[in-house]
């Protein structure tokens, strides 16, 4: 089947399929409408029209939808092209994730109504209806994905991120149901004011947050701990781990723990109320802390562990880990000098001219208790992350120095800093060149520019400081281009750490290719110095292309042409 044939006949399946699943949708709805809901004389004209609707639409959308995709299915039967293709991988995640997501909506509102006691007034039958057909299309096509075992990388890379997605949006449920459901609970307690008004704690929004609990948990577990596990290889669980589960469930609680040390000081420096209706906040924020603790300790370890089966990330996965957090770090830190650097400011133009701002008897309280909420979260972070860097850094050498997530890192922060310089700069010297020409240069021109001084003040030396960092790793050779080959390992085992040993001498990676023939009873072991002689070799070799033989008895490097 040709490229635009195959386009023709997706997109029509696609649409057919809607076209049906909407039929099916709408006599549902009208059964459970007319029988478990009410019937009424005055319904008549409408139930004509929705059944006459409902009817034309699986007439016409079934049997299309039949034709296309049985076209497909015995293309995808006759043809490895076909089966394999990516667009028919892409078709089905698709269908799979939005009969998902669709599904999974309504399901809330059905564990939802289901806890309310089946009343007979909150049921409705349109959503009861798109959760049946939502189920149905998901389990159809999810039938279909898995029985054909991922022919080809596309299609391995396609249901990952249904996989992926779906774990996500499922712990997202869960643990934001869980610490809705403790807020709820905390404020519904007897021991606020009489002057607050407070709802029943099992009310439509408990109800709502606990079906999220358990539909989250039941998402989350089947896609991360059933399809997802023993994908090791993945880069998108790589995603997951560093980008979504260990760096989100850093800054959820890292934020709440600012929180709550920012609301801490400021009623302790007299800006609170009192203390039996401020404190209500922490309903919210140390479950929000506990859960975002977990979530982060959970993943990270088993991250970790996975890292030690394969070698080659061991030290990768790690890096990245302290990388992220120190960048957490620093930019919490940056955040509170920049926020505790406005407070002299203020005070000189409330000096000058005090009518300029709306002033209280303890207008610096907020900027204050937010800065030091800021450094006090900050500080310990950068310092530990950094210092684990620095150490990693002392022991890995030039190597380490010109890792890609430490270039990533301190160019990233470079380059942050000298835009955000250059537009604060532009901003003062534009407001001080306005006030000259315009004869009005006061204390306006001050205000304008208060916010790009103290962000100038705090990125300077920001950038300096990186700076330095980078063009030491410079001085000391991590960014010269190493000549690298195309090398090939054959060996038995693909995971043996005989391949993060040679890539470490390196210092890029290999591809390794695992002998098919029959392995020794024993796994090989091979000397360091026999290692080293290899590389040796390797980086020798006049050829671009180079094979390494690592079998029983046979220890050589070729170089080749292809």
């Amino acid at each position: 089947m040709s490229t635009v044939r195959r386009v023709f006949f997706y997109i029509l399946t696609l649409i057919t399929l809607g076209i049906l699943a909407a039929g099916v949708r709408n006599l549902l709805s009208l059964s459970f409408d007319t029988i478990a809901v009410n019937f009424t004389l005055a319904k008549i004209g409408d139930v004509r029209g929705q059944l006459s609707l409902g009817i034309a639409m699986i007439i016409i959308g079934g049997p299309l939808w039949l034709f296309f995709w049985g076209t497909i299915q015995r293309q995808a039967g006759r043809s490895a092209e076909e089966y394999g293709s990516a667009l028919r991988a892409f078709f089905l995640n698709f269908v799979i994730i939005v009969s998902a997501f669709t599904g999974i909506f309504t399901l809330h509102w059905l564990v939802g109504w289901l806890m309310g006691g089946l009343q007979s007034d909150g049921f409705n039958p349109g959503d009861a209806a798109t959760l049946m057909v939502a189920g149905a299309v998901w389990y159809y096509h999810w039938r279909i994905s898995e029985g054909e075992v991922h022919p080809t990388p596309v299609a391995k890379t396609l249901r990952r991120w249904y996989v992926y997605i779906l774990a996500a949006a499922g712990l997202i449920w869960l643990s934001s149901g869980f610490i809705q459901v403790i807020n709820t609970a905390f404020v519904a307690l007897p021991i606020w004011p009489d002057d607050i008004v407070r709802s029943s704690f099992w009310n439509s929004s408990t109800r709502g947050s606990l079906s999220w609990v358990l539909i989250g948990g039941l998402v989350w577990a089947f896609h991360w701990l059933y399809m997802a596990r023993g994908d090791l290889n993945s880069s998108l669980r790589q995603v997951y781990f560093y980008l979504f589960a260990i760096l989100g469930g850093a800054i959820t609680g890292l934020a709440a723990l600012t929180q709550t040390v920012y609301k801490v000081i400021y009623w302790w420096l007299g800006g609170g109320r009192d203390i039996q209706e401020y404190f209500q906040f922490l309903g919210w924020s140390l479950p929000a802390m506990l859960v975002a603790a977990f979530i982060w300790f959970y993943h990270l370890r088993l991250a970790e562990e996975e890292a030690l089966h394969m070698q080659d990330r061991q030290l990768s996965a790690r890096r990245v880990h302290y990388y992220l957090m120190s960048f957490l770090g620093i930019g919490t830190l940056v955040a509170g000098l920049i926020v505790i650097l406005g407070i002299p400011l203020d005070a000189i133009i409330r000096s000058i001219r005090p009518e300029s701002v709306i002033t209280g008897p303890a207008w610096w309280t907020n900027e204050l208790s937010l800065s030091l909420s800021l450094l006090a979260v900050s500080i310990p972070l950068w310092l530990y992350y950094w210092s684990s860097i620095i150490d990693m850094v002392d022991v890995g050498g030039v190597l380490e120095r010109g890792a890609r997530s430490r270039r990533i890192y301190l160019f990233g922060i470079i380059g942050i800093a000298v835009v955000t310089l250059a537009a604060d700069l532009v901003n003062v010297v534009y407001q001080i060149l306005n006030g000259v020409l315009t004869a009005n240069f006061g204390i306006d021109v001050l205000v304008n520019i208060k916010w790009s001084l103290q962000t100038v003040f705090i990125a300077v030396p920001v950038l300096l400081y990186h700076l330095g960092a980078a063009r030491q790793d410079q001085k000391l050779g991590a960014e010269k281009a190493a000549p690298r080959k195309k090398v090939t390992v054959l060996l038995y085992d693909k995971n043996s750490p005989v391949l993060a040993f040679i890539e470490h001498k390196l210092g890029y990676k290999v591809r390794p290719v695992q002998y098919a023939g029959e392995a020794p009873a024993s796994p090989l072991q091979r000397t360091d110095e026999e290692l080293e002689r290899l590389a040796a070799e390797i980086s020798s070799s006049q050829a671009a292309d180079v094979m390494v033989i690592l079998l029983e008895g046979e220890s050589r490097v070729l170089p080749y042409r292809e």
